[in-house]
């Protein structure tokens, strides 16, 4: 009964979610009700613009920037330096491919460096990289349903259980949380991001 009940407020959810979207301008056709997929992939696509568009506007001789290595005040090197440019990008990838591989129900298949996959180094690879990375994100949000949303699932790694709800859930927290950072890099770097130019 209690599966019920959180399915029943996770569809109210996700309708309330798409209604605000619509009213925003930035919905799905009327004659289309939503679902939980499409509510997921709504909200997943909208990082990914950012994200996408942040990669494609960053000159590549600005990928191995990072606030450690420049002249800026503050503390970034304690405990690890923090990730480079590329290495935050890299990094969304392969969370991405971890967090899909949970809900497709696959084994992690992502780099076991948490700065990404080391041998994508360029500016093309990176962008080819993180591409591939959201396409498979919206393919696994894809399989999500009414039925199998917050069914016990293996987590990436087989170390304990989750839910696809979770797994999508997740990776969109996640993606935006590193978004934040790719901001302050730019802005340090005398950069607007592109999203927050004015619209043409």
């Amino acid at each position: 009964m209690k599966s019920y009940k959180a399915v029943g407020l996770i569809v109210a959810l996700c309708f309330g979610l798409t209604l605000s979207a619509v009213a925003q301008g930035g919905g799905q056709s009327s004659s289309e009700p939503p679902t939980i997929a499409s509510v997921l992939n709504r909200q997943l696509g909208s990082i990914e613009r950012e994200v996408m568009g942040a990669a494609e506007a960053i000159p590549e001789d600005k990928y191995d920037f990072s606030p450690a290595t420049a002249n800026i005040p503050g503390d970034f090197k304690t405990p690890n330096p923090v990730r480079t440019m590329s290495e935050q990008f890299k990094h969304i990838g392969d969370a991405l491919e971890s967090y899909s591989a949970s809900v497709l129900g696959q084994k992690h298949e992502g780099s076991s460096d948490e700065n990404g996959p080391k041998n994508v180094k360029t500016k093309a690879e990176v962008i080819s990289f993180l591409k591939a990375e959201f396409a498979k994100a919206h393919s696994a949000i894809d399989t999500i349903n009414q039925q199998n949303v917050v069914e016990p699932i293996a987590t990436s790694s087989g170390k304990g259980k989750t839910t696809r709800l979770s797994g999508a859930i997740s990776m969109i927290g996640h993606t935006n949380n590193h978004y934040g950072q790719i901001i302050e890099y730019l802005r340090m770097n005398g950069m607007v991001p592109p999203e927050s130019q004015p619209r043409k």
